[in-house]
């Protein structure tokens, strides 16, 4: 990510941390040459009004690297000139502010996200509250070609074991068998260990709970201050790091 206005950047990085990106930022022209070629990257995002030397004038040199010649550039610039873009080589320009979905739609034109066509996802979604359950298969449904559900702590485990879903979205207070008692279970299992789990409770979390949760949980949001959007680009973020079976 190219970019010299801090918010700006810290606003495109949520976005493809969202969609699973490890993102490396440069501040300048300059550093972004140095860093591109130290680090091996799957996709440069450019704004073109940086300091001492313009995002044009860099996206010129970058295309001359044989070691970057194909790599994906992304501008995203209040000054986003899509003819002299794509002249230049840049794979998209896109108008600042950008929206998640924007880049989503992007990411996904350039074939970077994860879930291509004819791939399929499953997710369990876990709560003792009928409800609830509901709640979140409905935001699931958007994503995933597959939505299982288990009532219970003890069923979500024998799921589990059975389906090997993709990721897990696992309510912690439970009759009988709660959610710690869930996690512990399936990190007892190399197969279902490697499955992300996405906590939504509405227990308050404690720093002792976190501390028991850190290593088997990707995600814990609450139910209180439960955002859609965020809901959404966690479940996709999870996925991104696993495979998935076609």
């Amino acid at each position: 990510m190219v970019e010299d206005d801090y918010k700006s950047a810290e606003l495109i990085r949520v976005h493809l941390e969202a969609e699973g990106f490890t993102v490396l930022r440069a501040a300048s022209a300059e550093a972004a040459l140095v860093l591109a070629v130290q680090q091996p990257v799957s996709l440069i995002t450019l704004d073109i009004l940086l300091p001492s030397m313009e995002g044009w004038e860099l996206l010129s040199r970058l295309k001359q690297i044989p070691e970057l010649r194909r790599t994906p550039v992304v501008i995203i610039s209040v000054v986003a000139d899509a003819t002299k873009g794509f002249a230049l080589g840049a794979a998209a320009v896109m108008q600042k502010p950008i929206s998640r979905q924007e880049l989503y739609e992007s990411l996904v034109d350039l074939g970077l996200f994860p879930l291509s066509q004819g791939q399929t996802l499953k997710v369990l979604v876990v709560d003792d509250d009928p409800k609830a359950v509901e709640l979140i298969a409905v935001r699931v449904l958007s994503l995933a070609s597959t939505v299982l559900r288990a009532f219970g702590g003890r069923e979500a485990i024998d799921i589990a074991r059975r389906e090997l879903p993709d990721v897990i979205v696992l309510d912690l207070m439970m009759p009988e068998v709660n959610g710690f008692d869930v996690v512990a279970a399936l990190n007892e299992h190399p197969n279902t260990a490697r499955i992300p789990v996405l906590v939504v409770t509405a227990q308050q979390i404690t720093d002792e709970d976190r501390a028991r949760l850190s290593r088997y949980v990707t995600t814990i949001l609450e139910k209180a201050e439960f955002d859609p959007d965020r809901f959404i680009a966690e479940v996709r973020r999870a996925m991104s790091g696993r495979d998935v079976v076609a």
